[in-house]
């Protein structure tokens, strides 16, 4: 510890501190919110050591300064700011400065002779500062005590000080290894409500942005295909090139992470003999640190993710990972592993079951054609022989042409509705205007004069949502459709709204996340409870229009959205379909 003549002085005689040290630990490890507990220390610093004034400076990796956020003591409640009082380390400002860059003690009993202090409250005189490090040996933050005596410190205060120290350094430990749990939690639940591998691992890579505090953060998979490793997902400079770029097996250190299945973790990445400095996050002479790990399924390893530390600004700020960083990214991939193979055998399944519906359909669609070219040939020949005839009837004439239209019209419906089947999960999403876009659906469907009422319940809250507007006017057309074919007057309801919890529970969808709902709800004599599931099928209709595939493709096209389509209606009291898409949070209120 460096001093400046710190004799015993009877200002500071910590009385039965071993016990209260004591007292301190055991209330910490009790303490869930790890704010209040280093509150908890800091005030008990205060008492100990016989302090006017305690603080905890806590370091902001990504500022690169340190940030007064804990405190006790008269002035302490006076100054408290709106935002944190910063503490910039590469000028070594101040004691607290100065200890965060040399991660040594340092006390002095008269700051009015001290070069190092900078004034922050005008009653210090003496004062004391202890770096607190991590279990890896970083300094991750400075312990300080003032006192308004000359003097005011002796060996014992220190002592006390680097003890606190020590327990600062549990509770910022304990809330690493927090935030790392939360991580993989929130990992876990993008497994779970994920519907495609791009919404997978774009959730993966907020949770490495906002969770993990990664500068910059990419994943790259392998493309059966071209047999290189494509980059699918980023944070950083390369996110408007996913998709572009891609490495061949052991091309750089990503490409040698890739193919050998080898996770690598460099301080110096530049130094390695595989660096090649190739699709960075940043410019290669700005990382610092790097660290990469295999995505592995089934015993072969399908991509990596990596993650990169630019050089900081602050020459003392030790920004590098650690084997904790390593063993957490490997979790995480892990993770990210499963719910590929999930979502991959899903897509698997569903191709699957959608070529052997696409082989019933081919059938029954060239049957069905075949009736109709049947027609049209016999059509075709009772016209020839009335072209034979010298002076043939006017209205025989227009018979066979009505005939004719109405075989041709049939046709068309029966290949718009397999073109619909066929590309009902082809999307080409945008953000748009739900109320908007059922309003004039509804508008465009509904006919002009009609015995049936047409109510519109909007909730303009919904706002927009993330969908293919072609394919939604397509659905709810069906829907507005198919409600009209089955009433005789009374009233046709269409809503939007959020989708209740119990609603969301019906569909099967998962339970957290959030669901916009599109209704149409008539007055018709409605559906039997052992055939609401059945409708959904391709060719159950009791309409005459069509091949019956008009609810099936509802359904492709609101699963295809990673939402769902449901009948909740009442026989004898009408039909009520839902299609529900996934929406966004409602804005959180902000409170003072």
């Amino acid at each position: 510890m460096e001093s400046r003549a710190i004799p015993f002085s009877r200002y500071n005689r910590p009385v039965d501190s071993t016990r209260g040290l004591a007292k301190v630990l055991a209330a910490v490890s009790k303490e869930r919110d790890d704010g209040r507990a280093l509150d908890r220390i800091v005030g008990e610093t205060l008492a100990l050591t016989n302090s006017r004034n305690t603080m905890l400076a806590v370091m902001n990796d990504e500022l690169g300064c340190m940030e007064l956020l804990h405190g006790a003591g008269k002035e302490w409640s006076e100054l408290l700011p709106d935002d944190p009082i910063t503490v910039n380390i590469n000028d070594r400002d101040g004691i607290v400065g100065y200890v965060a860059a040399t991660g040594r003690s340092y006390a002095t009993g008269d700051v009015r002779k001290d070069s190092i202090y900078r004034k922050l409250i005008d009653t210090t005189v003496s004062e004391i500062a202890v770096p607190v490090c991590d279990r890896h040996g970083r300094i991750r933050a400075v312990l300080n005590a003032e006192s308004d005596q000359k003097n005011a410190y002796t060996a014992d205060a220190l002592l006390i000080c680097e003890t606190m120290a020590q327990i600062c350094s549990m509770v910022l430990d304990r809330m690493e290894l927090e935030r790392s749990e939360r991580a993989l939690i929130m990992v876990g639940s993008a497994l779970d409500l994920a519907q495609s591998e791009d919404e997978l691992l774009g959730r993966v890579i907020e949770v490495a942005r906002e969770v993990l505090r990664f500068q910059a953060c990419s994943i790259i998979l392998l493309d059966t295909v071209s047999s290189e490793y494509v980059l699918r997902a980023s944070v950083g400079r390369l996110e408007d090139r996913i998709g572009k770029i891609a490495y061949a097996a052991r091309e750089g250190c990503t490409g040698w992470v890739c193919d050998s299945g080898k996770p690598l973790l460099l301080d110096d990445p530049q130094s390695h003999p595989s660096w090649r400095g190739m699709y960075l996050e940043f410019p290669s002479k700005e990382i610092a640190a790097y660290l990469a790990v295999p995505i592995a399924s089934r015993g072969n390893c399908i991509g990596a993710i990596r993650a990169v530390r630019r050089v900081s600004d602050n020459e003392f700020l030790d920004n590098r990972f650690t084997e904790h960083d390593l063993r957490l990214l490997q979790a995480v991939a892990d993770q990210v592993a499963s719910g590929l193979e999930n979502i991959r055998s899903t897509e698997r399944l569903l191709r699957t079951e959608r070529m052997a519906a696409w082989g019933e359909l081919s059938a029954r669609s060239s049957h069905m054609i075949g009736n109709r070219v049947f027609a049209l040939k016999g059509d075709v020949n009772e016209l020839g022989y009335l072209v034979k005839e010298k002076q043939p009837a006017i209205s025989d004439i227009r018979a066979i042409q009505k005939s004719l239209d109405t075989q041709v019209a049939r046709i068309e419906e029966i290949l718009q509705d397999f073109r619909d089947f066929v590309t009902a999960t082809e999307l080409r999403k945008t953000e748009t205007n739900l109320c908007a876009l059922v309003r004039d659906t509804a508008a465009e469907v509904f006919p002009k004069r009609t015995s049936i009422e047409l109510k519109l319940e909007l909730d303009e809250s919904v706002g927009e949502v993330s969908c293919d507007p072609k394919r939604i006017r397509r659905a709810v057309s069906e829907l507005v459709e198919n409600a009209l074919n089955w009433t005789q007057g009374g009233t046709l309801v269409v809503r939007v709204g959020r989708a209740s919890a119990k609603l969301v529970s019906q569909a099967r969808l998962p339970k957290r996340r959030k669901f916009a709902a599109i209704s149409v709800q008539d007055t018709g004599p409605g559906i039997p409870d052992d055939q609401k599931e059945a409708i959904f099928l391709p060719f159950q209709s009791g309409r005459v229009k069509g091949m019956g595939l008009g609810l099936s493709i509802v359904k492709g096209i609101a699963e295809a959205h990673g939402g769902g389509v449901i009948e909740t209606g009442v026989e004898g009291k009408g039909a009520c379909f839902a299609i529900l898409l996934p929406a966004k949070s409602r804005p959180k209120s902000k409170g003072r």
